[in-house]
């Protein structure tokens, strides 16, 4: 068995063949990511690769740039194993000089799959990896627009301190862009009047404001201890204008991945504290529960489980290794914290950790934990979750 080791970039890839022994045979340092490239390295193969000899193909899970190859491999029937970047990390490590060019990289990746003997594997179905850019650029644009509405209030705090208690919690929402919009200062505010505001805060708030919150928010109006701005101003309506876009693409992007998810006819939004949003985000990181053998490789997949150091009579704290999928590792984050509040099982579990006095994290890692396992059970037998009851 011989093995090719593909160090996958953005504009070119390396490859390195590797024998059994674990001796280079060939290096191909530089190709690029075309299809002509693709065909140097299909030459660069069968020249190097012995008669009758069997090749097995590694590479890692760069960005995306990796598909495209994987692809192109299967295609020519050389079907590869895709492994993360921490591996080859591990790997160069282990020399001295630590020396990283795409040459070494690649000789790492094909002696790692050497040492390893994996065999092939589909890493994500493509269902998935579509589901995946979906849900990523999901929670992309949640964060852009956290961040322009956190820059809104810094800018209220200047042009009309006094608005923010008065507005909804969720900056986001209706009512507080069609109030700023119309009125982004206490003077525009006054000149509303009071029957003008009250109108507006109906028709946005759909009908849950009305004349008592106009009439508070024309008193801070009034004594308003703001400083006038129209530079502020215009930048408050171009962040609005950005987070009513924002809010458009966020409701698309979520009809688009209930659509997505229907199609799998998984379970998993019936387990408690998920949705179909969080449920969207577990299939499309996890891919399937058919890669997990134990539910154990699907806990340290995400990242979730113990990693302790200890050195002689040095003993250092257990903490959680966050080495796999944030985007994963934050779905289960959420689904728990949800789920300790409204489920019989994950709220007894949890407060059981706490009445041997450990600190909320630690109690909420064990139930993360426990709802991985219970992730894993239900996928794997394709059935929905059900609750415990006292019976």
């Amino acid at each position: 068995m011989f093995y090719l080791g593909i160090d996958v970039g953005r504009y070119h890839h390396a490859a390195a063949l590797v024998d059994p022994r674990g001796a280079t045979v060939a290096l191909l340092p530089q190709f690029p990511a075309t299809a002509e490239g693709l065909l140097t390295l299909r030459a660069f193969v069968q020249r190097h690769l012995p008669p009758k000899e069997q090749l097995r193909v590694g590479i890692e899970a760069t960005g995306p740039y990796w598909q495209p190859v994987a692809r192109w491999l299967s295609l020519q029937g050389w079907p590869c194993v895709v492994d993360n970047p921490i591996k080859t990390s591990s790997l160069r490590n282990y020399g001295i000089r630590g020396a990283k060019t795409d040459r070494i990289d690649a000789v790492l990746i094909a002696q790692a799959l050497r040492w390893e003997d994996q065999a092939p594997r589909e890493r994500l179905h493509p269902s998935a990896l579509e589901l995946r850019q979906l849900t990523r650029l999901h929670t992309s644009f949640v964060k852009d627009r956290t961040r322009a509405t956190l820059r809104i209030d810094s800018l209220l705090s200047s042009l009309f301190p006094e608005l923010p208690p008065l507005l909804p919690k969720k900056r986001s929402s209706p009512t507080t862009l069609a109030l700023l919009e119309a009125a982004p200062s206490p003077a525009k505010i006054l000149a509303l009047g009071p029957n003008a505001l009250t109108a507006l805060l109906r028709r946005a708030s759909r009908g849950k404001l009305g004349q008592a919150r106009a009439r508070r928010i024309l008193d801070a109006a009034a004594s308003s201890v703001g400083v006038p701005s129209p530079a502020a101003e215009i930048a408050l309506a171009l962040l609005l204008a950005q987070v009513r876009l924002l809010n458009e693409q966020i409701d698309s992007l979520d009809k688009h991945i209930a659509h997505a998810y229907s199609h799998l006819d998984l379970p998993l939004h019936t387990l408690p504290g998920v949705g179909v949003l969080l449920a969207a985000i577990l299939a499309a990181e996890l891919g399937s529960a058919r890669r997990f053998a134990r539910p154990q490789q699907m806990v340290a997949f995400a990242g979730i489980d113990p990693k302790l150091r200890q050195s002689g009579s040095l003993q250092g704290q257990v903490r959680m290794s966050k080495r796999g999928s944030r985007h994963l590792r934050r779905a289960i984050y959420l689904a728990c914290q949800k789920a300790v509040r409204t489920d019989a099982q994950f709220k007894a579990l949890y407060e059981r950790h706490l009445a041997r006095s450990k600190p909320h994290r630690r109690a909420l890692g064990a139930v993360m934990n426990h709802f991985v396992h219970v992730l894993f059970a239900i996928w794997r037998d394709n059935r929905p979750y059900v609750p415990l009851t006292s019976s």
